[in-house]
C-alpha cells in the first residue's frame, strides 16, 4: 500500500528523524483535529511494522506507565495490546522520552515524561511548557469555553500566551493557578508534601483550600498538603527554574525532597537509612553536567551519610 503524506510524517516523527525545531511544529500539527483518525491509524500502522521485544528496562518502564494510566496486573489485555505495549515504551523513549496518548473518556491529550527525561512542547494556543522528569500534563485538543485548562502532576514551567478573554488555569490535586499571560513554575509531585508555585514574570492568582493569593515576580507560594498551610516567600525565580537548563538548585529542601528529585533525574532507586529528620532543610546547587556520584559525594559531606551502590539502587546509611 502506498504511504500517504500523513503516514510518512508519523513514521518519520516516531522514528525520531526530525530535528528538534521541526519536531515542535510536528507536535502542533499532531494535536490539531483535522485528519485525527488518519493520524491514529498511521500511528498504529507504524507500531505494527515494528518487531515487538521487551527486556528488564522495558518492563520497568511499562510498570511506571501502568501506574499512571490506572492499569492493574489483574486486568487482561489482548494479544494486539500486549504487542503494542512491548513496543510503546522503547519507541517513545527513543523519540523524546515521553508518552503521548488520547483519553477516549474525556478527549484529553496526556504527556507523561519518563524518568531521566524532560520535554518542551507547545499547547494548542501556542503557549509553551517545559515538563520535568516523572511528570504528567493533560490538556484538550482545543481550548474551548472561554478557559484554557491544563492539569499537572509533577513539575512544569509555563510560558503562557496572553489572552485576556481566555484565562489560563493549571490544576493540580490541591492547588489551582490562574493567569492571563505570564511565566511561572509549578512543582506538585504526588509523592512530595509541598506544592510550590514560583512566578518569573506577570501576575498569577493561586487558589488552595478555599483561599486565594496573588503572586508577584520572584515570589514563591508553598502549600503544605498535610497542614494545608500556605506561605509566600521571596526567591530567585531563575534559580527555581534552573532545572530547565539541567541544573539542580535546592532552597530549604528536606533530604527526602532532594532524593526524590535525584531518583527522577537519574532513574535510580534511593533507599534512605539515615533517620535524618524531615525538619532539617538544605540549600545546595549542582551544575548541569554533574553525575549522580559527584552529587552524592557532595551531599554526604553536607548532610552526613555514607552510601553504597547496588545495581540500580543507592543505599544511604548513617555516617
Amino acid at each position: 500500500m502506498m504511504k500517504t503524506n500523513v503516514s510518512r510524517i508519523i513514521s518519520k516523527y516516531l522514528s525520531g528523524r526530525f530535528s528538534s525545531e521541526t519536531e515542535e511544529r510536528v507536535q502542533r500539527w499532531l494535536i490539531r483535529k483535522e485528519k485525527s483518525e488518519e493520524k491514529n491509524q498511521a500511528s498504529l500502522a507504524y507500531w505494527d511494522s515494528l518487531k515487538p521485544y521487551s527486556d528488564g528496562q522495558t518492563l520497568a518502564a511499562l510498570e511506571r506507565v501502568n501506574k499512571r494510566i490506572g492499569y492493574s496486573r489483574q486486568q487482561t489485555i489482548g494479544k494486539r495490546l500486549r504487542r503494542i505495549a512491548a513496543v510503546l515504551i522503547p519507541l517513545f523513549l527513543m523519540a523524546g522520552g515521553y508518552l503521548y496518548y488520547q483519553s477516549t473518556k474525556n478527549n484529553l491529550i496526556e504527556i507523561a515524561v519518563a524518568y531521566e527525561e524532560e520535554k518542551h512542547l507547545f499547547l494548542p494556543d501556542s503557549s509553551e511548557i517545559w515538563i520535568n522528569a516523572g511528570s504528567t500534563v493533560r490538556y484538550p485538543e482545543e481550548f474551548k469555553g472561554g478557559k484554557r485548562i491544563v492539569e499537572l502532576d509533577g513539575e512544569a514551567y509555563f510560558s503562557v500566551r496572553r489572552n485576556e478573554s481566555e484565562p489560563f488555569i493549571v490544576n493540580t490535586n490541591n492547588l489551582s493557578v490562574k493567569v492571563l499571560g505570564t511565566q511561572f513554575n509549578i512543582k506538585a509531585y504526588a509523592d512530595e508534601e509541598r506544592i510550590t508555585t514560583t512566578l518569573t514574570s506577570g501576575k498569577v492568582e493561586v487558589r488552595a483550600n478555599n483561599t486565594s493569593q496573588i503572586l508577584m515576580p520572584d515570589e514563591q507560594l508553598t502549600f503544605n498538603r498535610n497542614t494545608l498551610a500556605m506561605e509566600i516567600t521571596n526567591v530567585n525565580a531563575d534559580g527555581v527554574n534552573s532545572w530547565i537548563s539541567g541544573q539542580f538548585v535546592f532552597n530549604d529542601a528536606s533530604l527526602k525532597e532532594i532524593l526524590l528529585s535525584l531518583e527522577r533525574r537519574f532513574n535510580m532507586s534511593i533507599t534512605n537509612n539515615t533517620a535524618i529528620p524531615a525538619s532539617k532543610l538544605y540549600t545546595v546547587r549542582f551544575l548541569r553536567n554533574e553525575t549522580l556520584e559527584e552529587i552524592l559525594n557532595i551531599l554526604q559531606e553536607v548532610v552526613g551519610f555514607n552510601y553504597v551502590k547496588q545495581e540500580n539502587n543507592i543505599i544511604l546509611n548513617k555516617k
